[in-house]
């Protein structure tokens, strides 16, 4: 079989090279929002004060992230096929369960506080695939970007 024949072999790295760099800024807020959640787990394994500080620290920082990243976006122009999809997944980790283990961490641990905050990570969820579904339709054409917001932002968790 002569070489033009055969087909071509995959690249390596393919999807991290389809990333834009705004993708690796949103990557840092899932990072900042996993690590709240590890540094939680510490707390209550050895009540040292210093974790707790480290996880509530982490979830400004994972804001500051999810800011930086469509203002890195635009000012690139360059965005992934994978950008939304990743932001919200991110947002949801930060804003949504990071906040929710805090606040178990924190004493919120009976069974109606438990309820509460699976209903609010449950919210998260829910809206941000909503915003992602509604997006593309509510987008202005120029710009690409959503004008408004229908219910509550999940960076308001903070």
């Amino acid at each position: 079989m002569a070489r033009e024949d055969r087909p071509p072999l995959p690249r390596r790295f393919n999807l991290i090279r389809s990333f834009a760099m705004a993708d690796f800024i949103t990557l840092a807020n899932a990072a900042s929002g996993t690590a709240a959640i590890f540094l939680c787990l510490n707390y209550v394994e050895i009540h040292d004060p210093a974790f707790l500080w480290a996880a509530s620290a982490l979830l400004p920082a994972a804001f500051v992230f999810d800011a930086a990243d469509g203002f890195v976006a635009r000012w690139r122009r360059r965005s992934s096929p994978y950008g939304g999809d990743l932001d919200s997944l991110a947002d949801i980790v930060s804003f949504g369960v990071a906040p929710a283990v805090l606040a178990y961490t924190l004493g919120m641990r009976g069974l109606w506080d438990a309820v509460a905050l699976i209903f609010f990570v449950a919210c998260g969820i829910g809206r941000l695939a909503r915003f992602n579904v509604t997006s593309e339709t509510r987008a202005d054409a120029s710009t690409g970007k959503v004008k408004y917001f229908e219910g509550t932002p999940i960076p308001t968790s903070l």
